[in-house]
């Protein structure tokens, strides 16, 4: 690879009085991309599946890369820039000014379900980090927190707005809407971090949107903020660098950064069970560990879960080293291993946006991106809290008389199927009520009795939402079973 290094010295040489740009460079493997990772390239984006990396460097380098790859492609330049027209509020993302007065808004909107921002700590430039608490005033007992966080790199505002379109969701939805919203906020409390990194991404208003890493400018340009987490910190040269220029740079010691101790202190005492920490822009959903590329104790649940939150949006789910390359000293790898916690069952989302700021003057394509990590969010709040003891209705057993079996698969997305034990001399009367108690369908047009297993094929006029399936037989007797249908 002589000439991948001797290309590296060049480029960085020029870097400073040439813009950068994004160029996808064909024909790539792992050994690859390990390579360039490895040579100093800023390696925005890899697609193994179809042989591609996307690349950063000087424009006016590009033309050298005929050297290294056959076949390369110059991306539009609004993927890899935040336009000059779009420099005061970040085009139809949203600016760290326009962060501030939604969240301010949506907690003066909605008092009773979303408290007023908070400043958790500051950044290395001394702005505030603050957080988003979200429930309802239902429940007085443990409701489990889920944590959100993005824009830990600076240049990856889609990470951001798929967790403003999260939030409001869950608002309008709750009262009238969609019942899932009502039964996240009734039964959880979910916190948001909307912009982990302040620093980064205020820079890149005024300066084209190319600053990844923190601000912290003693050496190099910057920490990478998703490599300065205290599990597996510095493990090798592979998932991070020592090289205070590199993209990766982990820092001169773990948590080295007031960002990432912030986030840690805030994680440490909250004790989520679970978290999305988004990034942009592959289309995958990534799950411990990144360090190695091997299984953790949970792997059973990682690849479960990662294949039902990516049922509808194709997002390729897996680990780092799987799909990607290896990466340590990440945010994942510590939520789920590195503290003195129960393991947080941590994703990393890889939002597909169009690059980094390809969607600034696509609408469309927020609403794309937004649509597809809505379902994700939506899944995972509605499945985790099973794991510490707030999931489904226990059904009710009264024997000889009554008995409702566990609603299969939970959540459903076009048929159920559920057991229902009855003796001879009960008929029981099977329906459907949503949360307020209303029936929206009976599935048994008889009584049944004795030993039945049913199958409920869902009716295009049954919307989305928590759901309860009650049994109720001629004696008084009930049977229910909470449930979640998806669409």
């Amino acid at each position: 690879m002589k000439v991948l290094i001797t290309l590296v010295s060049i480029i960085t040489f020029v870097s400073a009085v040439s813009a950068d740009r994004l160029v996808r460079v064909h024909g790539v493997t792992t050994g690859t991309v390990q390579q360039l990772l490895a040579d100093g390239y800023d390696v925005a984006d890899v697609n193994i599946r179809l042989g591609y990396a996307d690349l950063m460097i000087p424009e006016r380098e590009v033309d050298q890369l005929s050297l290294l790859f056959a076949d390369y492609e110059l991306l539009p330049r609004e993927w890899g820039e935040l336009l000059p027209e779009n420099a005061k509020n970040a085009g139809y993302y949203y600016s760290p000014e326009e962060n501030w007065l939604f969240w301010c808004e949506l907690a003066a909107s909605y008092t009773d379900l979303v408290d007023t921002p908070v400043t958790i700590g500051q950044s290395y430039q001394s702005r505030d980090i603050y957080m988003i608490k979200m429930t309802s005033p239902v429940g007085s007992g443990y409701k489990p927190p889920i944590y959100f966080s993005s824009l830990i790199h600076g240049r990856e505002p889609g990470s951001n707005i798929v967790l403003i379109d999260f939030a409001m969701w869950l608002t309008s939805n709750y009262d009238g809407g969609d019942t899932m919203a009502a039964w996240i906020l009734d039964n959880t409390t979910v916190y948001f971090v909307p912009i982990a990194n302040p620093d980064g991404y205020a820079y890149n208003m005024p300066n084209g949107g190319n600053q990844r890493k923190n601000m912290n400018w003693t050496e190099g340009d910057g920490v990478d903020l998703n490599r300065n987490w205290g599990y597996m910190w510095g493990y090798d040269d592979t998932g991070s660098s020592g090289d205070p220029w590199n993209q990766t740079y982990r820092g001169t010691e773990a948590f080295s950064e007031p960002e990432t101790q912030v986030q840690r202190d805030f994680i440490t005492a909250i004790q989520p069970i679970a978290a999305m920490n988004y990034h942009t822009y592959g289309g995958y959903l990534l799950y411990p560990w990144g360090y190695i590329n091997s299984p953790t104790p949970d792997q059973s649940t990682f690849e479960a879960w990662g294949s039902a939150m990516t049922a509808y949006n194709e997002y390729q789910p897996g680990r780092a080293g799987q799909i990607l390359y290896p990466v340590n000293g990440e945010q994942n790898d510590w939520c789920y291993g590195g503290n003195d916690m129960q393991g947080i069952l941590a994703f990393t989302p890889e939002v597909a946006d169009n690059s980094f700021w390809g969607s600034q003057n696509d609408t469309t394509e927020i609403v794309r991106i937004c649509d597809e990590c809505r379902y994700m969010n939506i899944w995972l709040c509605m499945n985790a809290p099973g794991f510490v003891g707030v999931g489904e209705d226990e059904g009710v057993s009264i024997e000889p008389v009554l008995s409702l079996g566990a609603v299969y698969p939970n959540p459903v997305v076009s048929s159920a199927v559920f057991t229902l034990t009855a003796p001879g001399s009960t008929g029981v009367k099977v329906a459907v009520y949503d949360t307020s108690g209303r029936v929206v369908y009976n599935i048994t047009g008889e009584m049944l009795s004795g030993e039945n297993t049913v199958i409920w094929n869902i009716t295009d006029d049954i919307a989305a939402g928590v759901y309860i399936l009650r049994a109720t037989d001629s004696n008084g007797f009930a049977a229910s079973r909470r449930f979640t249908i998806l669409k």
